[in-house]
């Protein structure tokens, strides 16, 4: 008895979740993705009416829910080559400006190019280890992007 109630629930639940298929075929393609990018680092990317990435977020991997836990850091090393896999230097343009804060062990620095504002936050406490980085903000400067603020609160031009 114990096992078809069981079944009988499993079921329902299964029927009750939407698939990813579902959810495109009802509302669309999505505006906002999440990719696992290497093992315990995830990759969300904000796309513009045109389909095209206009932010990125590179962080550690988290439930989309999550409680309010200590900072997870991940692989500085990680973010380097995820940041040359999604916007080479090439593509990011000119140097532009360099901008750096640090409030007790939290550094930011951003650096704004002629295509692209590429925020990153990291820990200054441990310099032994190579699992530093915070979070990495990359925001496109096109048309079709919407205009962001750096950390700082002054509006970031769009490229011309």
């Amino acid at each position: 008895m114990k096992i078809a109630t069981f079944l009988l629930t499993a079921g329902a639940v299964m029927l009750l979740t939407q698939s990813s298929q579902e959810f495109h075929s009802r509302y669309g393609e999505p505006d906002v993705e999440r990719f696992q990018a290497r093992p315990g680092i995830s990759l969300t990317v904000q796309y513009g009416s045109d389909h095209q990435a206009c932010q990125i977020i590179i962080g550690p991997s988290e439930p989309l829910i999550h409680q309010f836990e200590q900072t997870q850091f991940i692989s500085s090393e990680a973010v380097s080559e995820l940041l040359e896999e999604v916007v080479p230097l090439a593509m990011r343009g000119s140097v532009i400006g360099r901008f750096s804060f640090q409030s007790s062990c939290g550094v930011s620095s951003v650096t704004e190019y002629e295509n692209v504002t590429i925020a990153r936050g990291m820990s200054g406490c441990s310099n032994s280890s190579a699992n530093c980085d915070s979070s990495t903000q990359i925001a496109f400067k096109r048309d079709m992007c919407p205009k962001t603020k750096n950390p700082f609160g002054t509006f970031l031009p769009k490229a011309q």
